[in-house]
């Protein structure tokens, strides 16, 4: 048997017994031998670790104190004496951070201030400061990793280990408590007075106690108002602006801020990265916003930006300034378009402003571009485009795309005796918009099953789905009012309409109108009013001139649900039936909060009330149209319907100008 005495720090004595596993007297000691020699050199590793793991003496302390609030009082001095915008702010902003430490160097707080904590705090007056005072709590435990603490340790040659980060992070949260109360006199006489304003402050704590000279490590400051680069934020991102521009955009994306197609948002940050210097996120400070703001106004409204990678806003801004023309009064982007890039920027903004636009002092707003947004005043003669007349959509459903013309490219023209009636988006959108009211996007996009036909009123559903939306997520609602079922007015039942939804149907397509979406790019009513819509207004104004407002423009697709809402422009009329039909908000207390209609008599009863309004303020203008059989042009003919007048021969060609020949 070998047996040693362990003793656990001079107190406690214990015997420890191994057994030889032997008879054999020699064997015994030579294990006893080799035993005793291991047991002399694992207790002379234990003492060493006994010695590693000592507590921290007095000196270790102070010097930890003392470091570390020549750190927090060097940071605030620096940034009180400045004389930047915040300078004045410094022992306000303080004051609340010296109450976080008192807090949170309480035993017990490391998952922040306690309810007692608060309500003490709004007992003593200071109920409006405690989400400040909570957010600098939340900094402090983040700052203030072991590592942060363990590299303190190490510079003044104190041991590591659990037990003394544990201590020392309290120490140096005494530390910046203390820093925060006392630098409430920076701004006092004798202070500003002072050769060394930092040893002014410290001065009653007198001469420090002797240890090694500790080596250069910055302790984290809360709120660092003096970062290694000047910054209007709390951490200096180095990142590009362009290089976080994919994050935002996933990120808004998933928290539902922004939805569908967001070429447009990623184009105007693009915009903002070119405009400004593509700077570190970092080095961004307010002039920003209104740098953003001017650069937009100095560029033409037809501008063609390119991407940073390629075309204009791959060059600097200013070379590319300086190659265009002033812009002209004509020339200049509308003050609307300026706004909705301020929008943009701002709601980025506010994301960032979480992480890396995070401001130094809490409550304010570094870059704020709704400040920039500019007052608009609208007057409905100049900025609203005119409505189109009854008597305008009457010479286009008494054309020939209506009542009989010819193919593709010639839909607008007579062709004779092989006239046809072809049916797509060319033929249904305009009497959908004029005896619905939807918007241009809401019904070109469209998708079959969003058509129920197997309902006593046949409607349709105007909602969210994969066909407006992109990425295979649904989309197109612009707000929850536009989520509306519309009963499918008797004239689209009479020239066919269901009997098209069954033939596109049976082709096997998801979109109503599945021409309208055979492009990534150009899609929808926007694909429409390039493929047909032109067209059709150019037949119109040849019939008949077109309205226009005193900035030049004449009526448009969304001109059409213009004229709509005018027809319940009468005495009587329901304004919540009208709201509903419209897919406009309702108003009113009783509108929002108390009318049910929907819920409490259900949808049998609500259908048929709206198509009676419907057909009781709208007049029918499609009499003379003659229903014909489904027929459906091959699916990249469909909707091309072709100018409606004959082109016409240069006169230099040596044939006069008229209105015949040259049909091409």
């Amino acid at each position: 048997m070998f047996q040693r005495r362990v003793h656990y720090r001079n107190l406690i004595s214990k015997p420890v017994p191994l057994a030889l596993g032997t008879a054999d007297p020699k064997v015994a000691r030579t294990r006893a031998a080799i035993l005793s020699a291991r047991f002399v050199r694992v207790k002379s590793s234990v003492d060493a670790m006994l010695e590693e793991g000592r507590r921290l003496t007095g000196p270790e302390i102070e010097a930890l104190f003392r470091n570390a609030l020549e750190a927090e009082l060097t940071s605030y001095v620096h940034s009180a004496y400045e004389n930047a915008s915040w300078s004045s702010s410094v022992p306000e902003v303080a004051a609340q951070e010296a109450e976080a430490y008192r807090i949170i160097r309480r035993p017990d707080r490391h998952l922040g201030l306690t309810d007692r904590d608060r309500a003490e705090l709004v007992a003593r007056g200071l109920g409006a400061d405690v989400p400040a005072i909570e957010d600098y709590a939340q900094q402090i435990r983040d700052l203030l990793t072991d590592a942060v603490v363990a590299k303190r340790l190490e510079a003044i040659g104190a041991p590591v280990h659990a037990d003394t980060i544990a201590v020392a992070r309290t120490h140096l949260i005494r530390a910046a408590a203390s820093a925060c109360t006392r630098v409430q006199r920076v701004f006092d006489d004798d202070i500003m007075d002072a050769a060394d304003p930092i040893a002014a402050l410290m001065a009653d704590l007198g001469p420090p106690a002797t240890l090694p000279k500790p080596t250069a490590t910055a302790l984290p400051v809360v709120v660092p108002l003096t970062p290694p680069i000047d910054s209007q934020f709390q951490v200096y991102d180095s990142r590009p602006f362009s290089a976080v521009i994919d994050d935002i955009l996933a990120d808004l994306k998933t928290d539902g801020i922004w939805k569908g197609d967001l070429r447009q948002q990623r184009r105007i940050m693009e915009t903002f990265a070119w405009i400004t210097g593509d700077k570190p996120l970092g080095a961004y400070n307010h002039l920003d916003a209104a740098t953003f703001k001017k650069g937009m106004q100095k560029l033409p409204a037809r501008f063609y930006y390119g991407s940073l990678t390629e075309g204009a806003m791959s060059r600097p801004f200013a070379d590319v300034l300086a190659e265009l023309p002033p812009v002209a009064p004509a020339d200049r982007r509308n003050p609307k378009t300026i706004n909705r890039d301020l929008s943009t920027m701002a709601t980025v903004a506010r994301h960032l402003a979480t992480t890396s636009w995070k401001p130094r002092l809490p409550g304010t707003t570094v870059m704020d571009f709704g400040a920039g947004r500019i007052a608009i005043k609208v007057d409905p003669n100049i900025d609203t485009r005119p409505p189109w007349t009854t008597a305008h959509l009457e010479h286009l459903f008494a054309s020939p795309l209506y009542t009989g013309g010819g193919g593709a490219l010639k839909r607008l023209r007579d062709a004779g005796r092989d006239r046809q009636v072809w049916h797509d988006a060319a033929y249904f959108l305009p009497l959908l918009w004029f005896y619905h009211h939807s918007c241009r996007e809401e019904t070109a996009g469209l998708e079959v099953a969003d058509v129920v036909t197997d309902h006593p009123v046949p409607h349709f559903h105007i909602r969210d789905n994969l066909t407006r939306g992109r990425d295979g997520e649904m989309a197109g609602e612009k707000r929850g009012a536009r989520n509306r079922k519309l009963p499918i007015h008797a004239e689209l039942i009479r020239l066919g309409f269901l009997d098209y939804v069954d033939a596109i149907r049976a082709e096997g397509h998801v979109a109503l109108f599945p021409e309208l979406y055979v492009n990534e790019e150009k899609r929808g009513g926007a694909h429409f009013y390039e493929r047909a819509w032109q067209h059709m207004v150019d037949y119109i104004a040849e019939r008949l001139p077109l309205p226009m407002n005193p900035a030049g423009k004449g009526p448009d697709i969304h001109s059409i649900r213009a004229l709509g809402s005018s027809f319940y422009e009468v005495d009587g009329v329901n304004a919540l039936m009208r709201a509903d039909v419209m897919g406009h908000a309702r108003e009113g207390t009783n509108g929002k909060h108390y009318s049910k209609r929907m819920a409490t008599e259900g949808l049998d009863v609500v259908l048929p009330e709206r198509r009676d309004f419907i057909a009781r303020y709208v007049p029918t203008i499609t009499g003379n149209i003659e229903p014909h059989s489904i027929r459906l042009l091959p699916l990249e003919k469909r909707s091309r319907v072709g100018a409606g007048i004959t082109r016409k021969r240069r006169s230099d060609a040596g044939v006069s100008r008229t209105g015949a020949g040259g049909d091409r």
